[in-house]
């Protein structure tokens, strides 16, 4: 090829005339005169040194060359085309990758939700999810590794920006046959004394403080069997008919055939789980001023306690 490049018009040229195989009918095509589109494309085969086309006053062909070429060329053309689109889109906020970090409790509700707005929004958004606890996403946005977590509020100061974007209510869950059931209403007060399975100060213990000052606060102390840290752990405990336990609402999407979920009207705004939405420290780019848009539409309307109008 004697150094010589070939430009990408060239390629649209020679694509054109051989899908059509009639120089006539691309040059129509292409919105240009005949003279031109066989000046290129004669350009374009003493560039390669080989012939692209078998010509005679009636037909045009591809030779082998021209057969191979058709096929890569499209390639180029459609990547190039593709290329171009994902720069002007990034350059809205509309395309990218994002990493997102969210703990474990996250997974059943949450982060189905953002995934699927994302997916129906933003399609040209990579998302990479990572399960992780709150002190490991704190680190990973603080270095960049994550754009953003669904986590809970850090016990010491993070240097994040951070929010609160989500709450849910508790609801009690017991095992298929537990006397409790057979009450027309359940009261706070009746698991006192009651075999319990409560969340532990493992791996944070913010479920521990909430659901602990809660029963304190209500003279409630049940006979605790068992303290794990997370709720799929304290269903399938329940599901064995070790004891009963309050649970986040969402948690119970996770079935088990020997578990009855009851709610027992638990004040929501004085027992609920929160969520927080942290995002790495750096200056925010369209694409994730986007995503965290989104992430607050979805999730922002179901935060507790509810402001009350006076």
């Amino acid at each position: 090829m004697g150094g010589q490049s070939i430009e990408l018009n060239q390629l649209r040229y020679f694509v054109a005339v051989a899908e059509e195989l009639n120089f006539r009918r691309a040059a129509q095509r292409l919105n240009m005169s005949q003279p031109p589109l066989s000046r290129h494309i004669a350009m374009l085969e003493h560039t390669l040194g080989t012939p692209l086309f078998d010509r005679t006053k009636r037909s045009v062909r591809l030779t082998a060359a021209g057969r191979r070429l058709l096929i890569d060329a499209s390639d180029i053309l459609t990547r190039t085309e593709s290329a171009v689109l994902s720069a002007r889109e990034a350059a809205k906020g509309r395309a990218g990758m994002i990493h997102l970090g969210f703990i474990p409790s996250a997974c059943v509700e949450i982060v189905p939700r953002i995934a699927r707005r994302i997916a129906a929004e933003m399609p040209e958004v990579d998302l990479h999810l990572r399960e992780v606890m709150t002190y490991e996403a704190t680190e990973s946005l603080g270095v960049g590794s994550l754009d953003i977590g669904i986590i809970r509020l850090p016990r010491f100061g993070s240097g994040l920006p951070i929010e609160k974007v989500y709450s849910e209510p508790f609801v009690l869950i017991t095992p298929r046959g537990h006397p409790l059931l057979a009450q027309r209403e359940v009261d706070i007060t009746d698991l006192d004394g009651l075999d319990f399975i409560g969340y532990s100060t493992e791996r944070g213990g913010f479920l521990f403080d909430v659901v602990q000052g809660f029963l304190s606060a209500h003279g409630v102390t049940p006979r605790v069997i068992y303290q794990v840290a997370q709720s799929h752990t304290i269903i399938s405990l329940v599901n064995e008919g070790f004891g009963v336990a309050l649970v986040p609402r969402s948690n119970t999407l996770i079935t088990m055939p020997n578990t009855v979920v009851r709610d027992i009207g638990l004040p929501a705004d004085d027992l609920h789980s929160d969520y927080y939405l942290a995002r790495r420290p750096k200056e925010l780019e369209p694409l994730l001023r986007d995503v965290l848009t989104l992430i607050r539409d979805e999730l922002s309307r179901d935060i507790l306690p509810v402001a009350r109008r006076g």
